[in-house]
């Protein structure tokens, strides 16, 4: 099968060898197909000349590594002229003079050939200390190799920096199988086919619109999502039906590439195959999938709303995203965002509800029982006798139930009083007998009362005794009884 999104992949360290060319380079390549079509800034190689000997300078110039000083020069003066380039017309003789001069330059100094005959190629190391190489470690290489033991280094490229970045790579903590570990394998140092670890699939995120009542009360809900999923028709093999995978030409099925750089095995890989040591011939490619074994289908997915849930929390339903881009591993999640609307009737803080009940203010005065919207339906509360503006009271547990478990909250009953835009003459005669019956004033009757033009008040005027409103004790006399009038006139 092969990896449809996208492989890394870089060299690796793994041992120490003197008879091998010099191929110092790197290599970093980005699979998208699906997304960017493969062009040269995919590919970043480099290579440098270098003014020392990656070989075995003992066989570059034929000699045993008792030769004499003597036997040194013989033999370097008779290649010299056999590769020198102005007198060999052969295209590798000038690479073939630069080995043979940098092999003369180790042995006829008597510290790097003791360096060599000690340490081999990695004395030839810019930098290399042999005191601090003694001491153990790579903490030999002041610059350009490997600085100190804190991971591979190769041009300002660290290992150990990436590993950091993306996750464990084995070393650096990381409770799941990451990105490093996904793209690079187990990083044993040791090539073979296939990933080196199990993967785990990408999380999947969407979001739910419910209304203040279902969050309240708990709903269930569909969603629809487009999951990487295994191709139905190969079953994730990228294989025609009998077809059969075919091993890599370009690693010979290892699954990576080795290299030599400055005396170092360098591993990567494989860029043909990612990894699997086998690749699908175009001829041999699923038909519905295109030889990649995963498609992207719609599913619908159930999403079970607990009551309580507040706005934006995130519920996760656990396997319901993307599948493993490569190899086998455990299904990604989806997350699912719960959006809440607002609601017209309450406000809700945590567990509790809040309500405002807009009453007559004659409710107000004499007590009477309004009807309260609850998450249950409506429900008739009393209203004591002279409530005030503002006050509360309180339903215990006709709140919201904590999405986290225990008991409900309580609904908060705040009462707000709505006075008359308008009286009518009855109306305002049984009220200002109210008043009048307060203050202690008797009754004025036209013919008795003086007139007084430029102190006539008009309409609007005559209703402010309520300025200086106090409850009446419901007691004999006069203000009892014009007090029963009012109640007979309301209707209570």
């Amino acid at each position: 099968m092969r990896p449809p999104v996208s492989s890394f992949s870089t060299f690796l360290a793994v041992s120490s060898c003197p008879r091998h060319h010099i191929t110092r380079s790197a290599h970093i390549h980005r699979l998208a197909s699906s997304l960017h079509p493969p062009s040269r800034q995919n590919f970043v190689h480099g290579r440098q000349k270098v003014g020392y000997c990656s070989k075995n300078p003992y066989d570059v110039l034929g000699l045993k590594t008792e030769a004499t000083p003597a036997d040194i020069k013989k033999a370097y003066f008779a290649l010299a002229r056999k590769f020198h380039p102005d007198t060999n017309p052969d295209k590798n003789a000038r690479d073939k003079f630069v080995e043979i001069q940098d092999a003369y330059d180790t042995l006829k100094d008597d510290k790097k050939r003791a360096a060599y005959d000690k340490y081999g190629a990695a004395s030839q190391q810019p930098g290399f200390d042999p005191d601090a190489f003694a001491r153990g470690g790579f903490g030999g290489f002041n610059a350009g190799g490997f600085p100190g033991a804190g991971g591979f280094s190769a041009g300002g490229f660290s290992f150990e920096d990436l590993s950091s970045v993306f996750g464990s790579g084995r070393g650096s903590g990381g409770p799941q199988p990451d990105l490093f570990e996904q793209l690079f394998g187990n990083f044993s140092g040791q090539p073979g086919p296939g990933p080196r670890a199990p993967t785990r699939g990408a999380d999947l995120e969407t979001s739910v619109n419910v209304s203040f009542l279902e969050a309240c009360k708990g709903t269930s809900k569909t969603v629809t999502v487009q999951p990487i999923t295994n191709c139905g028709t190969c079953s994730g093999s990228g294989l025609k039906q009998g077809a059969k995978r075919v091993s890599c030409k370009s690693c010979g099925g290892t699954g990576s590439r080795t290299f030599v750089s400055n005396g170092f095995h360098l591993a990567s890989t494989c860029n043909t195959c990612h990894g699997y040591g086998s690749t699908i011939p175009r001829n041999s490619e699923c038909s519905s999938c295109g030889g990649m074994g995963k498609i992207r289908v719609k599913k619908a997915v159930q999403v079970d709303v607990p009551a309580g849930v507040e706005n934006g929390m995130t519920l996760r339903i656990n396997s319901a995203g993307d599948a493993p881009i490569t190899g086998k591993g455990t299904t990604g999640d989806l997350l699912v965002r719960v959006n809440v609307a607002s609601s017209k009737n309450f406000v809700r803080q945590g567990s509790n509800l809040y309500h405002e009940a807009r009453i007559p203010f004659h409710t107000a005065l004499l007590g009477g029982r309004v009807r309260v919207p609850t998450l249950d339906g409506e429900v008739q509360v009393r209203v004591p006798t002279g409530t005030q503006q503002g006050e509360e009271m309180v339903l215990k547990g006709r709140g919201v139930r904590s999405v986290y478990g225990g008991a409900s909250g309580d609904l908060f009953v705040s009462f707000s009083m709505v006075l008359p835009r308008s009286l009518t003459k009855r109306q305002r005669e049984l009220l200002q007998a109210y008043v009048d019956d307060i203050e202690g004033r008797q009754k004025e009757t036209p013919q008795s009362s003086p007139e007084r033009p430029d102190n006539k008040l008009n309409d609007r005027e005559t209703d402010n005794g309520t300025d200086s409103f106090i409850p009446p004790s419901p007691s004999g006399g006069r203000v009892s009884r014009t007090w029963n009038k009012i109640r007979e006139l309301i209707g209570f």
